[in-house]
C-alpha cells in the first residue's frame, strides 16, 4: 500500500520535465512555422557567373639577330642568300592558346613594312605565322599566358645596306584582333661590295696572229650598293713552251679589233672603263656590263696558254 506515493511522483516527475521541453522549445525556437513542423526539407542551387573580358595580346623583346659581330650586325653573302633570324615573346592575359597568328617585318629603318603587300626584298621582309607553326613554340595551355617568337628569314644579296629593324604583332584568335605591337633597336646590315665575272676565251690562234671576233666578259654586280671595276693581269703561260706577255692583252666596252683596244698591265687600270654598276635591286634582272677582249699570239710558243685577269670593285 505504500507504493502509490512514489508511482505518483514519477507521474508528476515526468509531466514536469515535459512542461519544462515544452516551454525551452518555444522560447528558443522562435519564429518557425508550425504548419511545415514535420514536413520534409528541400534545398534550391543558385547559379553564380562572371563574364572574362578579352585582353589583347601583346609583344615584348623582340631581337634581330645578325649573323656576324655575334649577331649585332648583319653581312649579305656575295650573290647568294643569308639567314637572319628574330626572337621574342607573346603575351595573351586570357592565354595562350588565344593567340592566332603573328606578323613579324624585318626592315629598313624607316620604310613602310606593316603588311605583306609591302614586302620587297629590297627594304622590308614580311611573314604571317600562324599560332600552329614551328615558330611560335612554349605554350602549355592553362594558366600559361605567354609564347615563344623565333623565325627566320633569308634576305637576297642586294637587301639595301643601312639600320634595320624588326617589330612583332600578335594577333587574337577570340575578337580576330591586332594586340600591342613591339619594335627591335637597329642592327646594321653592311655595305657589300662585289662582282662576279665570266672567264674568257681566245679560242684557237695560231703563232704570230692576233685573236678575231669578240671575247667577251660578263661582269655583274653581285653585292648592294654601286660599284665600279679596274683590272689588271698576268702573262698567259703556255703548257707547251713558251708564253704571251700581259701587254699583248687588249680590252675595250666595246667591240673592237687589236691594235684599236686598251693594253692590259700588271697594275690595276680602271682606264677606258666606267661600267658603273648600279645596285640590283628586287624584280629587276641582274645588274650587269659587258668588256671585250683580244690577244696577240707572238712566235715561238705552243700548247695552252692561260694567265689572270683581275676585275676588283672600287
Amino acid at each position: 500500500m505504500e507504493e502509490k506515493p512514489k508511482n505518483g511522483l514519477l507521474i508528476f516527475t515526468g509531466i514536469l520535465v515535459l512542461v519544462i521541453f515544452i516551454l525551452i522549445y518555444f522560447f528558443f525556437i522562435k519564429g518557425q512555422d508550425f504548419a511545415k513542423f514535420g514536413k520534409n526539407m528541400t534545398a534550391t542551387v543558385s547559379t553564380a557567373s562572371v563574364t572574362v573580358g578579352n585582353d589583347l595580346p601583346s609583344a615584348s623583346n623582340p631581337v634581330l639577330v645578325g649573323n656576324t659581330g655575334g649577331g649585332t650586325t648583319i653581312t649579305l653573302t656575295e650573290g647568294a642568300t643569308t639567314s637572319v633570324s628574330v626572337t621574342g615573346t607573346v603575351t595573351d592575359n586570357n592565354g595562350c592558346y588565344d593567340l592566332a597568328s603573328v606578323n613579324i617585318a624585318v626592315y629598313k629603318d624607316g620604310s613602310p613594312c606593316a603588311v605583306s603587300g609591302d614586302a620587297n626584298n629590297d627594304t622590308c621582309y614580311f611573314a604571317n605565322v600562324a599560332s600552329s607553326s614551328a615558330s611560335i613554340t612554349g605554350c602549355s595551355g592553362g594558366v600559361d599566358t605567354s609564347s615563344l617568337v623565333s623565325h627566320e628569314f633569308i634576305l637576297q644579296y642586294y637587301t639595301d645596306p643601312g639600320t634595320w629593324k624588326t617589330t612583332i604583332t600578335p594577333m587574337d584568335i577570340s575578337a580576330e584582333a591586332t594586340g600591342t605591337a613591339d619594335t627591335s633597336s637597329g642592327v646594321t646590315l653592311n655595305e657589300s661590295q662585289a662582282i662576279a665575272v665570266s672567264s674568257i676565251s681566245y679560242g684557237s690562234v695560231s703563232a704570230g696572229a692576233t685573236s678575231t671576233g669578240d671575247h667577251i666578259a660578263t661582269t655583274t654586280n653581285t653585292g648592294n650598293i654601286t660599284t665600279d671595276v679596274k683590272v689588271s693581269g698576268t702573262a698567259l703561260t703556255c703548257n707547251g713552251f713558251g708564253s704571251i706577255p700581259v701587254g699583248n692583252e687588249q680590252y675595250a666596252t666595246s667591240s673592237f679589233s687589236h691594235g684599236a683596244g686598251i693594253v692590259l698591265t700588271g697594275v690595276a687600270s680602271t682606264l677606258g672603263l666606267g661600267l658603273d654598276l648600279q645596285a640590283p635591286a628586287a624584280g629587276t634582272a641582274p645588274v650587269t656590263d659587258l668588256t671585250y677582249w683580244q690577244v696577240e699570239v707572238l712566235y715561238g710558243v705552243k700548247g695552252t696558254c692561260s694567265g689572270d685577269i683581275t676585275f676588283a670593285t672600287f
